[in-house]
């Protein structure tokens, strides 16, 4: 009974992503209404897919063209393969259900209308040697940590002027605006390609004091306590941050 009931968690999973219809829907329906494990399994999958859609990396775009990235890919693969050839089943079994989740995932969760396959043009394999790599990588690290100094001092500039007034509460200060972009600016932070690369090296620990005030200016009310906000700018004063944001951005455009 155990092996058929497996069966059915599968189509749970299907019909929390939306990939059944018709009568085969309708008695997976019956089933999870009527199983307490699959009633489980199919909440808990509904609960990855939300999250998942969610992410902001969904949105994110490749700091560098696919070909480049296929090309990274194989050559550590084949190094691994080399170095540990008993290994290589797991590593290639790995990277099969990691691309499979790549490709799947979001068209789980944007359940795209169903349509006929159009041909897919093959990808000519793209020859790159580890230094050409090793400077693209640079380049790209270089390029992400300007990009997102800039767009922290945008907002912690207008934290350093002067407040303006919340007309939710008397004497409050309104950072909506602010507190929304700070706590977006943390969770991009964490999607920066190789800021230990030892291009950016001398920026990590201003990059480290930018994330320290930007999650205290997200964690804030938006119509916060005067206190709160004047211990924010405080900090933004003692730390100098403005002037090292701009002085690092100078030193990473070269």
């Amino acid at each position: 009974m155990r092996l058929f009931h497996e069966r059915w968690r599968t189509r749970v999973s299907l019909l929390a992503a939306g990939c059944l219809d018709g009568a085969e829907r309708e008695a997976t329906l019956l089933h999870v209404e009527s199983c307490e494990d699959c009633r489980r399994d199919h909440a808990a999958s509904l609960a990855m897919l939300e999250t998942l859609a969610a992410d902001p990396a969904r949105d994110a775009s490749l700091p560098v063209p696919v070909e480049f990235l296929v090309a990274r890919v194989k050559a550590r693969v084949d190094g691994a393969v080399q170095s540990r050839p008993f290994r290589f089943l797991s590593v290639a079994h790995g990277l099969g259900v990691a691309a499979l989740l790549f490709v799947l995932v979001p068209m789980l969760v944007s359940r795209p209308e169903r349509r006929n396959p159009e041909p897919v043009a093959s990808v000519a394999p793209v020859a790159m040697d580890a230094e050409a790599l090793r400077r693209l990588e640079r380049t790209v690290a270089r390029e992400q940590a300007v990009a997102y100094l800039n767009d922290a001092q945008d907002v912690l500039m207008t934290v350093a002027a002067a407040p303006r007034a919340c007309s939710l509460r008397d004497r409050h200060v309104d950072l909506s605006e602010e507190s929304k972009k700070s706590r977006e600016l943390v969770a991009r932070s964490a999607l920066l390609v190789a800021l230990d690369d030892d291009s950016v090296a001398s920026v990590r620990p201003v990059l480290d004091d930018v994330d320290h005030v930007l999650r205290e200016v997200g964690s804030l009310d938006p119509c916060a306590n005067p206190e709160d906000f004047l211990r924010v700018q405080q900090d933004l004063q003692e730390r100098g941050l403005l002037m090292k944001m701009r002085l690092m951005s100078r030193e990473l455009v070269g």
